[in-house]
């Protein structure tokens, strides 16, 4: 076997294979004395049809199979040979099968990169730790006011900003409507009936509430608006449109007393001051979850900051795919076109580049966090991992983790807890605001055993 190496990158490398015919030769025998053990051809007993028969039947299938074994053989052999631990599945191209079957081919080797880790425990971080005030408690309440208000019609009243309207409304471009100009335009945009609109600058239509201030009920008006050239909404940008406006009703919102009352309909039986109790505890549960989020992505960032890594660029690209579908989706739930996103792809595409370029040289870092400090998973992290998952996806645990095992996918699960825990280890280490570390973690060197994870549920036995 012939292997020349040609680095691509500092963690990519491509193998070039060349196999002599003798390895060819040899492996076909193998392949082919199985493939006769197995076959039954008419005439025949099973293993008794002459070898020659049985290569000229199953020629094919058995040339792609010793192919393959080649393949596969030959990259290990090639691995230890040049001292390579990849970690990634090897890229296989380029297959030649020559006349004389001599076999070549190129395996593109991903590599771990070399890790400069630095001192990372006691890291300074400087994070705000907001208190919570009486202000806070009240802004607050005051939107849960506003959950359960009531709106009143007011008759004879001129809309004004901030008043709540009823109204039918329908936009055309120089007389045409745009639900015939652009039949998959957003209702919002090409009109509505009977629609609840709160009169604020800009919004949701540009100029719209604007051009509505002193109407009365049973009033029709049209209202011109110029959608500005940087408009979300790709089909308007730079238009100007005309909605023929019809106002029904002016609704004003009337806020419920803060009083026992208003306490028992979010509580039944509760009262005011005990609200403004659980209101508190609320808010502080939230500063503090805010201040650790604060604090883990400062320690990331002067991870980043402190280690130098070149990564993978084929790491990256997947990475980068990933993330990019996770934010179309993301905006998808939260109700935004995919006009709208489309017109926002390269920023969008930037974006997962950016996200995913620190994550992969993050994962290293912490990978090798892993490796300095014996860092392992129990049985019994992965389990619950795993269970985890499993109420996500609306599945039972045994069922997820019989598909996980199927497709080799627990040892990442098993990676991710791994480097989550090492994050959690330079955090614990890590100075705040210039206080010494309360409950640093430390390690036992104990390994992770390698029986199947038990995974709680229904009907595994046990008490929950």
């Amino acid at each position: 076997m012939k292997v020349t190496t040609e680095q691509k990158e500092t963690c990519i490398v491509d193998l070039h294979i060349e196999l002599p015919p003798e390895r060819f030769q040899s492996e076909w025998k193998e392949v082919g004395a199985e493939y006769r053990r197995l076959t039954t051809l008419p005439g025949f007993r099973k293993g008794k049809a002459p070898l020659a028969i049985v290569e000229k039947r199953y020629g094919r299938e058995i040339e792609q199979e010793v192919t393959r074994k080649l393949i596969d053989d030959s990259v290990r052999e090639a691995f230890t040979e040049q001292k390579l631990v990849p970690i990634q599945s090897p890229q296989v191209r380029d297959i030649t099968l020559e006349g004389d079957r001599s076999l070549r081919f190129t395996a593109t080797v991903v590599t771990r990169p070399p890790v400069n880790l630095p001192e990372f425990k006691g890291l300074e971080v400087t994070a705000e730790k907001k208190a919570v005030s009486d202000a806070d408690v009240d802004q607050f309440l005051e939107g849960l006011r506003g959950d359960l208000a009531d709106f009143t019609t007011v008759e004879g009243k001129a809309v004004e900003m901030g008043d709540f309207a009823i109204l039918d409304y329908e936009g055309s471009i120089e007389g045409k409507a745009l639900t015939e100009a652009y039949p998959d335009l957003q209702p919002t945009y090409a009109g509505r009936k009977n629609f609840w609109l709160k009169l604020e600058e800009d919004r949701p239509i540009p100029g719209l509430a604007a051009g509505l201030l002193g109407m009365k009920a049973g009033e029709t008006r049209d209202v011109e608006v110029s959608y500005p050239a940087e408009f979300g909404e790709e089909k308007l940008r730079g238009y100007r449109v005309t909605y023929k406006a019809t106002l029904h009703e002016v609704k004003e919102r009337v806020l419920p007393a803060l009083d026992d009352a208003f306490a028992d309909k979010l509580s039944p039986g509760s009262t005011i001051e005990a609200i403004r109790s659980q209101v508190r505890e609320r808010l502080q549960a939230n500063a503090e979850e805010n201040f650790a989020r604060t604090v883990r992505g400062e320690v990331v960032r002067q991870l980043l900051e402190k280690v130098p890594l070149e990564t993978p660029s084929t790491m990256v690209q997947q990475e980068s795919a990933t993330l990019l579908r996770e934010i179309i989706m993301e905006n998808q739930q939260r109700g935004v076109s995919e006009e709208e996103i489309r017109s926002h792809q390269e920023e969008l595409l930037g974006a997962a580049k950016q996200s995913a370029g620190d994550k992969v040289r993050l994962n290293f870092i912490l990978g090798e966090i892993v490796s300095r400090e014996g860092i392992r998973v129990s049985r019994e992290e992965l389990a619950w991992r795993v269970a985890s998952m499993a109420e996500r996806y609306r599945m039972t645990p045994q069922k997820l983790l019989k598909e996980l095992q199927k497709h080799n996918a627990l040892p990442g699960i098993e990676e991710e807890i791994a480097l989550g825990k090492a994050l959690d280890t330079v955090v614990s280490h890590a100075r705040v605001n210039g206080e010494e570390p309360k409950n640093p973690i430390h390690h036992s060197q104990e390994s992770l055993s390698h029986e199947e994870p038990h995974v709680h549920g229904p009907g595994c036995g046990h008490d929950h």
